[in-house]
């Protein structure tokens, strides 16, 4: 087996060193800050913020540096470098204008952000030399419900990553795409749709050679959803979530104790009530289907789930004992077998996830 080659660059893409090791362990969660490490013959002149690439024929990881540790138990003369996703490039604050959600596509209002924060910004030194973002889909009608922080005002101060990047994933499959193009001399940010459709996944199969499965039970959120027509409180509809996560208007198979939240919606002359309210619930209720963690391990390259060509965001349905349970990909690990992570719940209290509550 080939070994991995790893590359460490600045920030203006020159080549600090390179060297090979055998094996690594490579994780990535689309809702957390976990990073990697990776121990080498030291490499003098590594800084925290160079950029790291490790590859091995069509594999390839880039991130981060965040960390340099030098001499291990086993010698003076290794070197642990710790590194973090390219994302977390864009882990920052921005000053969010609340009226703005719904106008364009959410594809680009990320790239905006992206870009006033990054490539135009009047503060040059902020600026990342190389960065390049653009949209390949244009998702309309969208909304984060993010509110004002102060009355009467339509702005509100929200972290880029936790409250825009992550819940345009699990609310649109809107993904963002980082690459490492030192040829180019570039950081290529990329923001789209996940493929189209959902794949099926047979949890009980000899393939998979390890599962978990854990269902977050709904209770105590909400579980009814009064919607009400803003130009005439006469007219509402009333929706209802089961507990398998389904929801319609339909009052039977309730959720117990009964909590309920009251909206009410507003639309345009030609667009209806009912659409609108449809929207509504949607956006109340649609993301709870993924309230689960689903752990499959499987070989690398694994020709049933091809799990090297999945891409976060991608919506399966696990069938595991009998059931089948809808989720998305959020996480993988990859050494020497390949561990999909699906669902938006962590059980790990020690993680940090990146996710917040939006003001």
């Amino acid at each position: 087996m080939r070994p991995y080659n790893v590359e460490i660059f600045t920030q203006d893409f020159e080549m600090v060193g390179n060297t090979n090791v055998n094996e690594i362990t490579y994780k990535e969660d689309y809702l957390s800050s976990d990073g990697n490490t990776v121990t080498v013959l030291a490499l003098p002149g590594v800084k925290k913020q160079d950029y790291i690439r490790i590859s091995r024929g069509d594999e390839e990881y880039a991130g981060i540096v965040t960390e340099i540790g030098y001499g291990t138990d086993k010698s003076k003369k290794l070197q642990t470098i710790s590194y973090k996703p390219l994302m977390e490039l864009l882990n920052t604050d921005v000053l969010f204008d609340v009226d703005l959600q719904g106008q364009g596509s959410m594809e680009q209002f990320i790239c905006d952000r992206i870009r006033e924060m990054f490539i135009t910004n009047e503060d040059e030194m902020q600026n990342i030399k190389g960065l390049s973002v653009s949209a390949a889909t244009a998702t309309k009608d969208w909304s984060l419900h993010i509110t004002p922080s102060d009355k009467g005002g339509h702005y509100n101060i929200v972290n880029l990553i936790d409250s825009v990047i992550i819940p345009a994933m699990e609310k649109y499959s809107i993904l963002v795409k980082t690459k490492l193009d030192i040829q180019n001399r570039e950081v290529q940010i990329i923001v789209g749709r996940a493929a189209a459709g959902i794949i099926t996944i047979e949890s009980d199969l000899p393939n998979i050679i390890k599962k978990s499965v854990t269902i977050k039970q709904v209770s105590a959120d909400v579980n009814k959803l009064v919607i009400y027509d803003s130009s005439d409180y006469e007219k509402k509809r009333v929706y209802f979530l089961h507990p398998d996560l389904g929801y319609d208007t339909k009052d039977r198979d309730r959720i117990t104790p009964v909590v309920c939240e009251m909206q009410s919606v507003s639309h345009e002359e030609g667009n209806s009530f009912e659409s609108a309210a449809i929207s509504a619930a949607h956006n109340k209720f649609a993301n709870l289907s993924y309230s689960n963690l689903i752990e499959l391990t499987m070989m690398n390259g694994d020709a049933l789930v091809k799990p090297e060509e999945l891409e976060f965001g991608q919506v399966a349905d696990i069938i595991s004992d009998g059931q089948s349970y809808r989720s998305i990909l959020t996480g993988r690990e990859r050494g020497k077998n390949t561990k999909l992570v699906f669902g938006t719940v962590r059980l790990d209290l020690t993680k940090i996830l990146r996710r917040q509550e939006n003001g």
